[in-house]
């Protein structure tokens, strides 16, 4: 049963992701990009709200994963509220302004265990984290705390 959830949590992140890959993404020019101390700033210690569908106001369709400040993660599933248990766990770490995450579980038969993302801001609150492959892992995310 548990594995049922894991593939379909994980398959409905595949399928919006792939769905959204980035037009703009090849466009960007490394000043769009978050500094590394803007990301470390956003990302330690923060829970974020992702929104695969770019949809951030509907909770059926975000999710939160909290960057904890000794470099774990918690991964939850889309629908999971900010306080529900982790669906998976991790390690997420800088690589000077790339973010970088592996986790344990989910995603490896997908190929989506592991993931490097660069930050670009959107708007005053929401950011857009663009995976160094050009696709985007998620599409849209603001930090909560």
């Amino acid at each position: 049963m548990r594995g049922d959830l894991v593939r379909l949590g994980l398959g409905s992140f595949l399928f919006c992701c792939n769905a959204l890959v980035a037009s703009g993404a090849s466009a960007q020019t490394s000043t769009d990009f978050l500094a590394a101390e803007q990301v470390k700033k956003l990302v330690s210690g923060r829970t974020w709200v992702i929104g695969w569908q770019r949809d951030l106001a509907n909770a059926a369709t975000v999710t939160h994963w909290d960057f904890k400040s000794d470099g774990t993660v918690c991964a939850r599933f889309i629908g999971a509220k900010a306080k529900d248990k982790c669906a998976d766990d991790g390690k997420w770490q800088l690589r000077g302004e790339v973010l970088c995450w592996e986790l344990q579980r989910i995603g490896e038969s997908y190929g989506f265990k592991a993931a490097c993302v660069r930050v670009r801001k959107v708007d005053e609150k929401r950011y857009e984290a663009i995976a160094e492959d050009g696709r985007l892992h998620p599409p849209l995310f603001y930090p909560v705390n």
